[in-house]
């Protein structure tokens, strides 16, 4: 049809469409862009443009392009899908998925657009939501068949139905084998359920087929620090390494892993390079600003995270990073600027108030206390033991036995704040599960109810602006710490509302001056030179619930005894999505 209009176009788009296809996307850009100037008003030409811009890591201009196709021609489903591919590209969540619903509001049959919804409402923990949407998905194209099984067994992983997960990934994989993630996919899975030699196996045939293949090589060495495999540790790197030219990429991969196993001075020596390979680029830039800080180089931590900002003045983890070094330097009014900032672009950082709530402490400004208000936001529950159950001991000390069933894995994971014990893998308290767990999840919504309600209404304060009737869990795990175990001081970066359920306790906590394995507020995780840093301290008990501002830091007194501490925690966030938005 082109070639009879204009030859000129036919021949652009011919060329463009061939580059696409071979990954030359420069060219193809190059070529839709002349395309475009014959035909400036043919939204097909702009939309192939904007998924030529999505390849090339240009998701902001993508989005750009797909708006102004969506402005023009708003009941074409394609544009509106495109825009969604580039918000979620972006983390956008809540303008994806208002893109994927108006693409389906204009072809309810456009199965790239409801499997695109999908993915956002996995990633956003509402499972049942995408299932939903693709329980009459299907297709003759593999490819799309395929990703469909994989959006499948995410949200039955999400539900902890990890078996029907397995099932969704390995059909995936059968009709398209190198469908990116679904191999990892399928060996969590594997993990989820106690079969780590299948895991870990599956996770080598990845990397044999694909060296390069970063997730896998995260994902594997993960795995095998839990297992204690110390000596296979990080060795999938440097085996690799030899394969391909060396990258940036490849070099941060694996320090973040040093960084994270406490091995800064190597982890430094990788940063240096890869800085070598791609200067002044800002991750790069942090990265070495966290190993410098593993080492104690402040100063140098300082002006690492100070050229990343100059580079990237709204990279959020960025601000709330150098917030932290400029604490540990004694320098607070810095950390406030760069924490303020950093809430202003995103007003629910939980990262950002606690160190703007640091900042203030150092300063001497009473806002510190307001912001936390630990003895009103910090709340206790003695829960009423669930249905069928006489006795909050009873019910724990079935519950306990049942959890030793799940902390299988060796040690901790390796980005967790544990030290000394063992976290679950997946959403602990997702429905169906085990019938223990489904009767503490409602005494624990009760709970949770009981204090959003007696929160005071406030639209100013950071945390109780959110407040809503209803919340939903965004996280939930166990955690079982061992003799001189604990936890590192924390924030949850994830939540609104974080806690902890007492399972099972040592008997030190019995001792009101020691406080061994009680929880502690207010300690940052960085040392500041504070006298008295806990703020408040509460003594767990079996049966007990505390709740707390995901934003406070918390940690564990160490204890020593013989006996398990074992937790269940998770992190509330309100069910009405307007958490995190202006």
């Amino acid at each position: 049809m082109y070639a009879a209009i204009n030859p000129q176009l036919a021949i652009a788009l011919q060329q463009a469409s061939a580059s696409a296809a071979s990954g030359q996307f420069s060219d193809a850009e190059r070529h839709y862009r002349w395309a475009l100037t014959l035909a400036p008003d043919d939204p097909r030409i702009a939309i192939s443009l904007g998924l030529v811009l999505r390849q090339m890591q240009r998701p902001a201009e993508a989005k750009m392009l797909f708006s102004g196709v969506v402005q023009r021609h708003p009941a074409l489903a394609e544009a509106h899908y495109g825009l969604g591919l580039a918000c979620q590209d972006m983390m956008e969540l809540a303008g994806a998925e208002a893109a994927y619903r108006a693409a389906l509001a204009h072809n309810p049959a456009f199965l790239p657009a409801a499997l695109g919804l999908a993915s956002v409402c996995n990633f956003a923990g509402r499972p049942d939501e995408a299932l939903d949407l693709l329980k009459e998905a299907a297709t003759p194209d593999p490819r799309l068949a395929a990703a469909i099984e994989h959006q499948r067994g995410n949200a039955q992983q999400l539900k902890d139905q990890n078996e029907a997960a397995l099932a969704h990934f390995e059909r995936a994989l059968a009709l398209e084998p190198g469908l990116a993630g679904a191999a990892q996919s399928r060996a969590t899975a594997l993990q989820s359920l106690g079969r780590d030699e299948e895991a870990l196996a599956a996770l080598r045939q990845v990397l044999k087929d694909n060296p390069a293949d970063l997730m896998a090589h995260d994902t594997l060495n993960r795995m095998l620090y839990r297992l204690k495999r110390d000596d296979e540790f990080l060795r999938s790197y440097d085996e690799a390494a030899a394969k391909f030219p060396p990258t940036p990429h490849f070099a941060l991969a694996k320090a973040a892993l040093l960084v994270r196993s406490e091995r800064h001075a190597e982890a430094l020596e990788l940063y240096d390079y890869a800085l070598k390979l791609a200067p002044g680029e800002p991750v790069v830039l942090q990265g070495r600003a966290m190993a410098q800080l593993g080492l104690k180089q402040v100063e140098a931590a300082i002006a690492s995270y100070e050229e990343g900002l100059r580079r990237a003045p709204d990279d959020i983890n960025m601000l709330t990073s150098a917030a932290a070094a400029y604490l540990t330097g004694g320098a607070p009014k810095k950390a406030e600027a760069a924490a303020l900032r950093a809430l202003k672009l995103a007003p629910a950082a939980q990262s950002g108030l606690a160190l703007l709530g640091t900042a203030w402490r150092l300063m001497g400004d009473a806002r510190e206390h307001d912001l936390h208000r630990y003895d009103d936001f910090i709340q206790v529950f003695d829960l009423e033991p669930p249905a069928g159950f006489s006795d909050m001991t009873t019910f724990c000390g079935e519950l306990d036995r049942w959890l030793d069933t799940q902390h299988s894995d060796k040690r901790e994971h390796i980005d967790q704040t544990l030290r000394g014990g063992t976290q679950t893998m997946g959403n602990f308290l997702s429905p169906g599960r085990n019938p223990l767990l489904d009767g503490l999840r409602q005494r624990i919504e009760e709970a949770v109810r009981r204090y959003v309600a007696g929160l005071p209404q406030d639209e100013h304060h950071p945390f109780l602006r959110w407040r809503a009737p209803d919340v939903r869990f965004a996280g939930s795990w166990s955690s079982r710490l061992k003799d001189r175990g604990f936890h590192v001081n924390h924030l949850h970066s994830e939540g609104w509302i974080s806690s902890a359920f007492y399972v099972a306790v040592p008997e030190t906590v019995h001792d009101l001056t020691a406080r061994q394995g009680w929880i502690k507020f207010g300690e940052p995780s960085f040392d500041i030179g504070l006298d008295d840093p806990v703020r408040r301290a509460v003594q767990p008990r079996v049966g007990r619930l505390v709740l707390f501002p995901s934003y406070t830091w918390h940690g564990t007194v160490p204890f020593h005894a013989p006996q398990n501490r074992t937790t269940i925690a998770f992190d509330a966030v309100p069910a009405n999505d307007r958490f995190g938005r202006a």
